[in-house]
């Protein structure tokens, strides 16, 4: 399979709602930041649906459906689908948890050892986008997902038999997701930047605390706006080594 690092193009049939001539039996997305073209998105269901369909060019959306992505692995069971605790390629990864226990699911693109790259579609941020996940429940990579999100595992995909071998997986990073991760990390700066000066950083913070990299004074107070020393640098570095080697 041909990994999906880009936006789909408007109009993609599998990512259109069957009522518009699309493919996609899925609800719509949050009117105010759907993508013209394309009204599934962003709605992490509907994008995943799409994208697991697509893989097989069915021509429709035969596999998974309208539900919760917390009740994806549900689903997919009744539907006959393998589902497996390891992440496999062109699968559907399924997290419940989250607000409402509405759960996120994710498409994995790329197997990188310990890491993967999926491509996924956010209700309430960004209608495409892709992380390099690791850790625990493959929450280290997506800065928003926090410890309300488990892993329960992955759909796997019926029309991908073989994985991509290293030599494809190493060509394929050095010629399109390095440019990519350049791309999305100056987008999600400058996003960032626009934000009021107590926002700008506080999921990072967050996951840096949750973390124990940086858990602050005694009190709690991670003090954002303090210099940080190269002594200071070297223990967080130590610790997320500590946390992640």
């Amino acid at each position: 399979m041909t990994p999906q690092l880009t936006i789909p193009q408007s109009g993609d049939p599998y990512y259109n709602r069957i009522s518009t001539g699309g493919y996609n039996p899925c609800i719509y997305g949050n009117p105010q930041r759907r993508v013209t073209g394309l009204n599934v998105l962003p709605n992490c269901v509907g994008y995943s649906v799409g994208r697991f369909n697509s893989i097989g060019n069915y021509g429709y959306c035969k596999y998974l459906g309208n539900t919760n992505a917390a009740n994806f692995v549900d689903l997919a069971k009744k539907q006959g689908l393998l589902i497996t605790e390891t992440p496999t390629l062109g699968g559907v990864m399924v997290w419940d948890g989250g607000k409402g226990n509405l759960g996120h699911v994710a498409c994995v693109e790329l197997l990188m050892g310990s890491r993967i790259i999926t491509s996924e579609s956010e209700y309430y941020g960004k209608a495409f986008t892709i992380y390099t996940r690791s850790g625990k429940d493959w929450r280290d990579g997506c800065y928003w997902m926090g410890s309300s999100y488990h892993y329960i595992g992955c759909i796997k995909n019926p029309a991908v038999e073989d994985d991509m071998d290293e030599k494809e997986i190493r060509k394929l990073i050095r010629e399109e997701f390095h440019g990519l991760f350049l791309e999305e990390m100056a987008a999600y700066l400058e996003e960032r930047r626009n934000l009021p000066a107590d926002e700008y950083a506080k999921p990072a913070l967050e996951w840096a605390k949750e973390q124990g990299i940086m858990v602050g004074d005694e009190n709690g107070n991670q003090m954002p706006q303090a210099w940080t020393k190269r002594q200071d640098l070297a223990v967080i570095m130590y610790a997320q080594e500590k946390n992640h080697g």
